[in-house]
Parts: structure tokens; C-alpha cells; sequence
């Protein structure tokens, strides 16, 4: 049961890419993730009543909620969108593997117990190189759009890493009541701009574009969060770590299959350098699994 659900969840974040891709061709940015997070934030919330969890509100744990919701499901993503708009969704998922490494740098910084070893410092330096391998791509220098959208996103990976590394600083929270409150305290943000800018006027109601904000309220969010957290108690947490290191690959897939999407060389090997680097960023977790 346990290979199914890893499997599904593979699945469902590879394929994720491609739907936001479909759905900000004309699906205004705000709104889009505004319904998205409402629909999913929703959904987990019918979760938490099924497990009969109670959803705790004090100052310190209001305050993750803020955090998380404004920054990782708000700001964070609002910048993958804004980006997606101008690269292909393969490489959007691959400038999104880069987030362990900054939440390394982060950690760094900010954590008594999170120094940098040698070898997480070297793969950090080498994932940099990966970096501006795929951004030194003669399209993307030619192309101010992709460069610009390439910037954009991981200019969002970097606002979505510092939160994560204040979570481990404040670690006694409920991940299942985190997340659903702060893709309510998302909405909340996005449904409002959608608002003032008018948005709900530019918006296409077709069944391709509605159906892509479905698939990434209730597959890509709802139920891919679900499913990780109930992996997250059941199996090793470095096994459940790989998908950030499979999901870039068949994402990458999906996006040339489905919506003809072209992958250069220089975002091959700068997408198998960045991948390479997070699992030797974690190579002492990984070792012990593989039994070296």
C-alpha cells in the first residue's frame, strides 16, 4: 500500500507541472491560485474533521500559519506562476529542486545546530554551476522572457526556503492543520487581489482551464498533501525524499509528451547536476539507506 501511494504522489507532483502550465495560458495568476488553495484548503479541512483533529490557534502557532500562508503558499507560488508563464513546466520543476540548498544556506545562517559540512557546502557551490549552466542557455540569453521567468521562480524557491527553516525551529505543530490553514490564509490573499485587479472578468471559464484548477486544488494539493504526510508517519523520511529527486525527471517527461515542450542540453546537464547535488547534499542520509 505503502509503494502505491509513493508511486500516486510521484505521479500526481510530475504531472502538476504541466497542468499550471495549461492554466496560466489564460487563467489570470492570482485567481488561479486563489480557487486552487480555497478548493484544497476545503478539502483538507473536511480531513481534519474526518480524523476528529482539532485545529489549534494560539499566538506562536498563528504565527506559523501566517508565515507559511504568506510567504511559501502566497508569495512563493505566486512567483512559480508568474514564471511558468515564460519557461517550459520541465524546467520549472528542475529550478524547484534547488530548494534543499537554500534552505541549507538558510540553516546555515540561522540554525545553532545547522553548520554546513564540506560536502553539503561543495554540492551547494556545484548546484550554483548547475544553475547557471541551464540559465547560460543561448535561448534563455536570446529569450528576455525565459531568463526573466527563470529568475522569477527561483527568486520564489528563495522566499519559500526561509520558512521552512523557521518550521524547524518551531517544530510542535500539526503539518496536516499547517497546511490547510495557511492555503485558507493563501486564498484569502489571492481572492482579494483577484478582486481589486478585476481578474474575474479576464478569466476564461472553459472546461480546460477550470479543470486544470481542479486537478491542482484536489490532486495537486489536497490529495498530494494528504497522501505525503500519511507517507511521511509510515515509511523512512529519506525514502520519501527521493520524490524530490524523481518528480523533476518525469515532469520534465511530461512536458515534452504533452504539451510539445523542447528540452536543450545545457538543461539536461544542468538539471542532472542540480539533481546529483541534492541527493549528495543528503548523501550521509542516503548512504545508510542504500547499506554503503
Amino acid at each position: 500500500m505503502n509503494l502505491v501511494l509513493f508511486i500516486l504522489i510521484c505521479i500526481i507532483w510530475s504531472t502538476t507541472w504541466a497542468m499550471i502550465k495549461i492554466g496560466v495560458e489564460e487563467t489570470p495568476i492570482m485567481l488561479g491560485l486563489g480557487l486552487r488553495f480555497l478548493i484544497a484548503g476545503v478539502l483538507l479541512f473536511a480531513i481534519t474533521l474526518l480524523k476528529k483533529k482539532k485545529i489549534v490557534f494560539n499566538r506562536r502557532v498563528n504565527r506559523l500559519y501566517l508565515i507559511t500562508g504568506i510567504l511559501t503558499m502566497a508569495f512563493s507560488y505566486y512567483c512559480t506562476y508568474f514564471g511558468t508563464r515564460f519557461i517550459p513546466s520541465g524546467l520549472s520543476s528542475i529550478l524547484w529542486t534547488t530548494l534543499p540548498l537554500f534552505v541549507g544556506i538558510f540553516s546555515h545562517l540561522l540554525l545553532p545546530g545547522g553548520k554546513l559540512s564540506l560536502l553539503k557546502f561543495s554540492s551547494i557551490i556545484v548546484a550554483i554551476v548547475g544553475t547557471g549552466l541551464i540559465l547560460s542557455d543561448q535561448t534563455l540569453i536570446f529569450d528576455h522572457n525565459l531568463l526573466v521567468g527563470s529568475i522569477v521562480i527561483l527568486f520564489g524557491v528563495l522566499i519559500s526556503a526561509w520558512p521552512n527553516v523557521y518550521l524547524k525551529q518551531h517544530s510542535d505543530y500539526d503539518p496536516l492543520s499547517l497546511t490547510c490553514i495557511a492555503m485558507f490564509i493563501a486564498a484569502g490573499i489571492h481572492l482579494i487581489g483577484a478582486t481589486v485587479t478585476n481578474e474575474w472578468d479576464k478569466m476564461v471559464w472553459d472546461a480546460k482551464n477550470v479543470g486544470a484548477i481542479l486537478y491542482l486544488g484536489i490532486f495537486g494539493s489536497a490529495i498530494a498533501f494528504y497522501i505525503y504526510y500519511t507517507l511521511l508517519k509510515r515509511i523512512n523520511v529519506v525514502k520519501l525524499s527521493f520524490v524530490t529527486l524523481i518528480v523533476p525527471i518525469f515532469a520534465t517527461i511530461v512536458g515534452w509528451l504533452v504539451l510539445d515542450e523542447p528540452v536543450t542540453r545545457n538543461e539536461i546537464i544542468g538539471g542532472l547536476i542540480i539533481l546529483f547535488c541534492v541527493f549528495l547534499y543528503d548523501w550521509n542520509k542516503y548512504k545508510t539507506l542504500i547499506k554503503i
